[in-house]
């Protein structure tokens, strides 16, 4: 096998990502942030950004701030937790097979709220891991 860097296709592929870090204020809506770097990967979407200089519309977000002053910064990001386990039909229904002797569930009991939010305290000089987009 030849090394990433070394296979041409792995440049030219434009579905290719890198991962690079970045200071907590640049940070913008959208991004995919991994809150995890170094551990198991756990990579959540930037909702909004909250700084001293653009609170942002979020009450609790901006109140934070407001309280905290212009040493932090308060990131919202999506809660989505991965299924670790396979998914699998039966009658229809779609069924997580259960893990450490649990009985297998309906799909629907590992998945997170759709509505779920995490909301992260960075330093302002604080590195965040971040994923480029891909080019496509």
């Amino acid at each position: 096998m030849t090394h990433p860097v070394a296979d041409p296709r792995a440049v030219a592929d434009p579905r290719a990502v890198a991962e690079y870090r970045i200071p907590a204020p640049a940070l913008l809506a959208g991004d995919l942030v991994n809150t995890a770097p170094g551990g198991e990967d756990d990579w959540q979407e930037v909702l909004s950004v909250h700084t001293a200089e653009t609170p942002g519309d979020d009450a609790d977000a901006a109140g934070l701030i407001a309280e905290i002053g212009d040493r932090y910064v308060v990131v919202r990001l999506t809660d989505i937790a991965p299924v670790d386990s396979p998914v699998y039909f039966s009658d229809g229904t779609a069924l997580a097979y259960g893990a450490d002797g649990e009985d297998d569930g309906p799909i629907t009991d590992v998945l997170s709220e759709p509505d779920a939010v995490r909301t992260f305290l960075y330093t302002r000089f604080e590195l965040v891991t971040v994923r480029s987009r891909p080019s496509i």
